[in-house]
């Protein structure tokens, strides 16, 4: 499962407070070809996977009567990965910490990206993101969601 199907889509929920950015990339989701939508989140070195019941629906910050806000948008930046197989995932962990996943790599045959935590926001990198000042193993991940 994940491993073999193709991207359909991207998108993203962002997190505001007073219409003032917190954080952009709160959870990522992604569509795949036989799974339907999954999210995707890292916190305190934990990465969880959810198989999304539903389709995440788009929703503006503007749309959003409420302090705090949610919105999902389209994740345009991975565009150019819609179509394209998975062939596999890698994990990015801190070397010596059991709980202490930083982030994933889908590899897609020669090119991939990468979904990284940062003070509990995620970011994406086009390829393998290399960090010089910490031991981060990459390892492979066997995925079953």
């Amino acid at each position: 499962m994940v491993i073999n199907e193709f991207f359909r889509g991207f998108r993203f929920r962002s997190f505001f407070i007073k219409d003032e950015l917190v954080c952009r990339i709160l959870v990522l989701f992604f569509q795949l070809s036989a799974s339907g939508w999954v999210s995707l989140s890292i916190d305190e070195g934990t990465l969880t996977w959810t198989l999304e019941k539903k389709e995440p629906a788009l929703l503006d910050v503007k749309d959003i009567e409420d302090e705090f806000a949610y919105p999902i948008q389209t994740a345009i930046q991975l565009s150019g990965y819609v179509g394209k197989k998975i062939t596999d995932i890698y994990e990015y962990k801190l070397e010596g910490i059991e709980e202490g996943s930083i982030g994933v790599y889908f590899a897609c045959g020669n090119e991939g990206f990468s979904v990284l935590e940062n003070d509990g926001c995620l970011f994406l990198f086009d390829g393998l993101y290399e960090v010089a000042q910490e031991k981060i193993l990459l390892s492979r991940l066997a995925l079953s969601i």
